[in-house]
């Protein structure tokens, strides 16, 4: 899971450095040409952010059903599968 936050954060840091660049004061047809170009490069990544929702939902979900071992009934399984988690 921590690849999936590290690909997250570089696409992150890639589009903020991207927004930077297109806010920079520039002659209008270099900032045309920025703009098709940074367009047809972002295209392909719009999955980022259905892919960070479910890396959301997949945090919630593994806390909400996470195995709770605190009393004297658990199983020495159970509680081997608590220490993992």
């Amino acid at each position: 899971m921590g690849l999936q936050w590290m690909i997250l954060t570089y696409v992150v840091a890639a589009e903020a450095a991207i927004a930077a660049l297109l806010t920079l004061p520039s002659p209008k047809l270099l900032k045309g040409g920025l703009v098709s170009l940074i367009s047809l490069l972002l295209q392909p990544a719009l999955f980022i952010v259905p892919f960070a929702g479910f890396l959301l939902l997949d945090i919630y979900w593994k806390n909400e059903h996470r195995l709770m071992c605190a009393g004297e009934n658990c199983t020495a399984s159970e509680r081997d599968r608590y220490e993992k988690s």
